[in-house]
């Protein structure tokens, strides 16, 4: 018997070449957005963060407070003075001109999210690097934690080192246009011992001026190691009974906080649990708080933190609000591709059996040709 190719291979080749094509092509730009962890939360504090930027530069220029043109790409207002008498010393303007990007922001609602809402954490800054202290209190708004704060006011080169707007008044601002519930509980005057050594008495009467117009207490005692145990006992005092705190945030390296300059750049950033295992030749704020059970969380360099969460910390463009992978990833949307695949499948399978019935059929019909 002569062998009959099947009348439809030609057509169903053809038909299955074109919806092979379809289906690779719906499956190639089928994309689904993943949001990742604590996703509300973290769009929440970055938008919050570019509002306190707007209010505050908003206020900046309604004072007349001149923006530095060249430093201050993108006019914010929070590049603050090369030197001014409340200045203490040298700081990374590399550092002040990345934090001013309210992505940041996320760094610290993804460290700080292992706590739970409504906890109590001790936190130390200083009026070194306001975006920063912008970006942990727009995480601590998100994740609604209740801090306690105390602040060396004294600041770094290129910080809130304007005798007229220090941290204290950049809080004030915050907290009169309702964007802030929160505030420096207490203030010392910083610098060297804490004490402000190697400040004028201008810049220290400055400093204390501005505790005063913002209604925060001075801490004030004869000695470094007074004022770690003034601070000691004040984070003790704002404590109900019973409670604990559950973190110790530092930012920035007040001598207060981590005891020497030594110190703050030994200790590693990030988390630290066993701080008080350690031996420091002087102790601050941070290794009493780790000797009472109280884990440690320390923020020195943020561009570091920015490359580890792939935050574009470049000063080329502007930054986007809720730009980055740390908020969502977008991939191929893995059921639109099963599904084509399926239906792939399933129109091989179908002509597959008819191409079979045809050849069946073909093969009982009798040829005229053939001798019977």
């Amino acid at each position: 018997m002569m062998y009959r190719p099947s009348l439809k291979s030609s057509w169903s080749l053809i038909l299955l070449s074109i919806l092979a094509l379809g289906c690779y092509l719906i499956s190639a730009h089928s994309y689904v957005e993943i949001k990742g962890t604590n996703y509300e939360e973290k769009v929440f504090a970055t938008q919050l963060m570019q509002d306190y930027l707007d209010i505050l530069k908003d206020e900046i220029e309604a004072r007349g407070i001149e923006i530095d043109p060249i430093n201050d790409r993108w006019q914010t207002g929070l590049i603050g003075h090369r030197l001014s008498s409340i200045t203490t010393d040298r700081g990374l303007l590399s550092e002040k001109q990345a934090a001013i990007n309210p992505n940041i922001a996320v760094i610290f609602v993804d460290e700080l999210s292992r706590l739970k809402k409504g906890d109590k954490i001790a936190v130390g800054i200083s009026g070194s690097n306001p975006s920063v202290n912008l970006a942990l209190y727009a995480a601590i708004t998100a994740l609604d934690l209740e801090p306690k704060i105390i602040t060396s006011l004294s600041s770094a080169s290129y910080g809130a080192n304007r005798e007229e707007l220090t941290w204290l008044d950049m809080e004030s601002i915050l907290i009169e246009n309702d964007v802030l519930s929160f505030r420096s509980n207490f203030a010392s005057i910083g610098g060297g011992e804490d004490l402000g050594i190697g400040l004028s008495d201008n810049g220290i009467g400055a400093l204390q001026a501005a505790m005063r117009r913002n209604n925060v207490p001075l801490i004030m005692g004869k000695s470094l190691n007074d004022n770690v145990n003034l601070r000691m006992h004040a984070y003790e005092q704002m404590l109900k009974s019973g409670e604990r705190y559950q973190l110790f945030v530092n930012i920035g390296g007040a001598l207060a906080n981590v005891g020497s300059e030594p110190n703050a750049r030994l200790i590693p950033e990030g988390l630290n649990l066993k701080l008080a295992e350690r031996q420091f030749e002087k102790e601050g704020v941070m290794m009493k708080m780790a000797k009472n059970n109280v884990p440690i969380f320390h923020v020195r360099r943020i561009l570091r933190w920015g490359k580890k969460y792939h935050l574009n910390m470049s000063m080329e463009h502007k930054p986007v609000v809720g730009e980055g992978s740390i908020f969502s990833t977008t991939i191929h949307n893995v059921t639109i591709a099963a599904i084509c695949l399926a239906v792939l499948l399933a129109a091989i399978i179908i002509v597959i059996v008819f191409d079979r019935q045809d050849r069946h059929f073909l093969a009982n019909i009798i040829d005229p040709d053939e001798e019977i």
